[in-house]
């Protein structure tokens, strides 16, 4: 592994946008390192065959953040990747769901608002670390769910290889997109 700067970075138009549209949940036995990653794009090319499941998130309530955790001391550095989603409105099918999701180990896809998809917990998977049920005070308030999935991976949260305007894993055959139903 080679630890020189291979490229510099330009100032990038002002055209990304933040947040998150969407989450894939995937079974970790499934997608869990058998992805095929370029090795000088680092972006994934191909994915096992399995399903996964969405999630979709209404605008602004969702965020993906991936921090690092460097020690110069021990020589050492992983990278914490965090997902926070909120779904509104409260039901005996969704509350189970979801807590059926946070017993378990899986690897989740995360679409931005920019339809980038990001894989994380790869290699050692993203698990429920907070889920939150809420009515709110006011009427006003959020009545619904807030689940946080973190992770803690040896590299970054992978690219997945899409062409842009693609249908979420359109370029990915061996994968089935089971579609939001609660």
């Amino acid at each position: 592994m080679s630890c020189l700067t291979t490229a510099g970075i330009l100032i990038a138009c002002k055209e990304a946008i933040g947040g998150i549209k969407a989450l894939y949940l995937g079974n970790y036995a499934t997608f869990a390192n058998t992805a095929t990653i370029n090795g000088t794009t680092n972006l994934v090319t191909a994915l096992a065959t399995g399903s996964v499941y969405e999630f979709e998130l209404p605008k602004h309530t969702g965020s993906f953040t991936e921090e690092a955790a460097i020690s110069i001391e021990n020589g050492t550095v992983y990278y914490t990747q965090t997902v926070v989603a909120m779904f509104h409105g409260m039901t005996a099918a969704r509350s189970l769901e979801l807590q059926n999701i946070s017993k378990g180990r899986n690897v989740l896809f995360v679409q931005d608002n920019n339809d980038n998809i990001w894989m994380c917990g790869y290699k050692d998977g993203v698990e429920v670390t907070a889920f939150t049920t809420a009515s709110g005070t006011a009427k006003g308030d959020m009545s619904g769910y807030t689940i946080t999935f973190t992770g803690e991976e040896k590299d970054k949260a992978y690219l997945l290889d899409q062409d842009a305007g693609d249908t979420p894993f359109q370029d990915f055959a061996t994968v089935t997109v089971v579609q939001a139903t609660l």
